[in-house]
């Protein structure tokens, strides 16, 4: 059976993005105004712009629209592609409670994003170690342990149905 959780994003989450998206458009604009007005080079605009847009595009593609849980694993759909965990390969799967994942004093990120559209890429945690993050709401978050590999935390939209889902069919 294949089970489909939504990775709503948080307000918080939201506001950053739109921020994030607000000032790169922002961006543009004063930078063609610069370059109409002669004091930017139109190959120095070029290199700006495309330093500026090819992140904000990426960053698009590879945040998690939903979590799909299935007979083989738990898998993470991007635009990009679909990130699956077999079930041989999860350890255990743990709710994230006690306090905020995310919270700059406890975690540190290392590579990737850190509010726009998520929080995706790889972090580190005191607790944790390092791990992989494709989480959109930094209360529901769960960390998936995995044998082989470093944990990947993941949120959704109603992690009340999704735990129960796991531990009935997804361990041996």
């Amino acid at each position: 059976m294949k089970t489909i959780y939504e990775c709503l994003q948080s307000k918080s989450v939201k506001w950053v993005s739109a921020i994030f998206y607000a000032v790169v458009i922002l961006s543009v604009f004063v930078l063609m105004y610069l370059v109409a007005k002669g004091i930017y080079n139109l190959i120095i605009a070029w290199v700006i712009m495309a330093l500026i847009l090819i992140p904000s595009i990426l960053s698009f593609f590879i945040f998690p629209m939903y979590i799909v849980a299935d007979d083989e694993g738990v898998g993470v759909r991007t635009l990009a592609r679909t990130k699956q965990i077999p079930y041989e390969n999860i350890d255990r799967i743990v709710r994230v409670d006690e306090q905020p994942l995310f919270s700059p004093i406890s975690t540190i990120r290392l590579f990737g994003s850190g509010g726009v559209f998520g929080y995706i890429g790889w972090f580190r945690s005191k607790g944790i170690g390092t791990f992989l993050s494709y989480a959109t709401d930094e209360k529901n978050v769960f960390l998936i342990y995995r044998k082989k590999g470093k944990p990947v935390a993941i949120s959704v939209n109603d992690p009340d149905e999704f735990l129960p889902y796991y531990l009935k069919g997804g361990e041996k």
